[in-house]
């Protein structure tokens, strides 16, 4: 049995869902995270590649369900993706559906490719992560 105070197992129990749930510092520390593109987008051929060693890059392809259900089991840390608004928010939903929740990216790489992109009412950049 580990012991501990009260005070050390709020300190932990508050840690951890704060770091964790951090997209960036998942990021940041090689957690298998994947990049998810529509090919058919200037923005998502611009996401692909950017593509940095040890990253991998999907597009999007096929049925949009079945593409999801792929994506997720093979249970990444971080899903980050440029896309067409619909097929985000299906993508979203097979990812909840798997354990993932949106968060807020608050990054200025995605909206920067989409802004240099042709096709910027089209597009819609997103951020899905795995619940710990």
């Amino acid at each position: 049995m580990i012991r501990a105070s009260r005070r050390e197992a709020l300190k932990g129990a508050l840690a951890v869902p704060a770091v964790a749930g951090l997209p960036k510092w998942r990021w940041r520390h090689g957690e298998a995270s994947l990049l998810v593109y529509d090919p058919a987008l200037q923005a998502g051929q611009r996401l692909a590649a950017a593509v940095e060693d040890g990253q991998e890059a999907l597009a999007i392809g096929g049925d949009r369900i079945r593409f999801g259900r792929e994506l997720f089991a093979r249970r990444p840390g971080l899903v980050v993706g440029i896309s067409r608004h619909v097929d985000a928010l299906l993508l979203e939903e097979v990812g909840a559906e798997a354990g993932f929740r949106p968060v807020d990216w608050n990054g200025g790489n995605l909206r920067e490719l989409i802004a240099a992109s042709a096709d910027r009412g089209l597009v819609v950049g997103w951020v899905l992560a795995a619940r710990v």
